[in-house]
């Protein structure tokens, strides 16, 4: 894996708790698209767990063998908002979901798309 990650940059400590985050992908133009929103007691550790399953299995985020090995590529965890009231934090992941619409995520509450389609939705992107 030689894509670039940027892991909750300067918000290590606030990640601990709970709360809401985004996982997005950042190209080589600089554009930027949401691929994910999800919400965890702890955003540091669901979001670790997140990285060792993308390490594993690339399709889980949408990249394939080629492009998970691409340095010009980023991928960007960060916080949207920390909420410790758990019902509280899934209807906020729920309107982020809406309000960003993230590829990798079909927008049935957070459900994810399959493979084939995260694939295709990141290979257009990044083309």
């Amino acid at each position: 894996m030689k894509i670039i990650v940027k892991f909750f940059d300067n918000e290590i400590i606030d990640a601990i708790g709970g709360g809401i985050y985004k996982i997005s992908v950042q190209r080589k133009d600089q554009e930027i698209e949401t691929l994910y929103i999800g919400e965890s007691f702890s955003m540091i550790i669901r979001c670790a767990t997140h990285l060792y399953t993308l390490n594993k299995t690339p399709e889980y985020f949408g990249f394939s063998k080629d492009t998970i090995e691409d340095s010009n590529t980023s991928l960007i965890v960060e916080i949207l908002e920390q909420e410790t009231n758990t019902i509280t934090r899934k209807q906020k992941e729920k309107a982020f979901i809406k309000e960003y619409n993230p590829i990798m995520q079909s927008g049935i509450s957070d459900r994810m798309k399959s493979i084939e389609d995260k694939i295709s939705a990141l290979e257009e992107f990044l083309n």
